[in-house]
């Protein structure tokens, strides 16, 4: 049997780590400290939740060369994605306004997705609102380095792959 970890279990497990995430942003939400997702906490949800139905469609695939390239691009796209959420909410953090009221608000919550799961994809909380950290950082910052990883891994993925004849 061979040590080696194969691409299937790879992306998999970049999978897991992603439904692993939005549990745990479920969890804040309805757990005992009630933090209400920010309209920028709703878009990373949605990054989270492509990257983990790449990386579960690459595990099931268990593409080649050129699939594992098309697969790390769809992968890097949504974690950049990801990585800019987070930066915006990051800059929107203490002040006074309420990102509710404003353009990006109004589009997450008129998406069909915020009917069809609200409880989950809905924009109730405001980007000022400051909870207690976890770990001595606070979410919008662990989001942010979880997309960094999911980017950096996309991109090593990436450059194996055409490194591959």
């Amino acid at each position: 049997m061979s040590n080696k970890i194969t691409l299937r279990i790879f992306f998999a497990a970049i999978a897991l780590v992603c439904i692993g995430l939005l549990l745990t942003a479920y969890q804040l939400q309805y757990g005992p400290q009630h933090q209400q997702p920010c309209p920028y906490c709703i878009l990373q949800r949605y990054a989270y939740m492509a990257i983990a139905l790449v990386s579960l469609a690459a595990a099931i695939h268990d593409p080649a060369r050129t699939g594992t390239i098309v697969y790390a691009l769809l992968m890097d796209l949504c974690a950049v994605a990801g990585v800019a959420f987070a930066s915006l909410q990051l800059g929107k953090t203490g002040l006074a306004e309420s990102c509710l009221a404003d353009p990006v608000g109004d589009f997450v919550n008129t998406l069909p997705s915020a009917n069809w799961w609200p409880e989950y994809l809905f924009a109730t909380g405001g980007c000022g609102t400051q909870f207690p950290p976890i770990l001595g950082l606070n979410v919008p910052v662990w989001s942010l380095i979880w997309f960094g990883v999911f980017a950096a891994i996309s991109m090593g993925l990436l450059l194996s792959a055409l490194r591959r004849r």
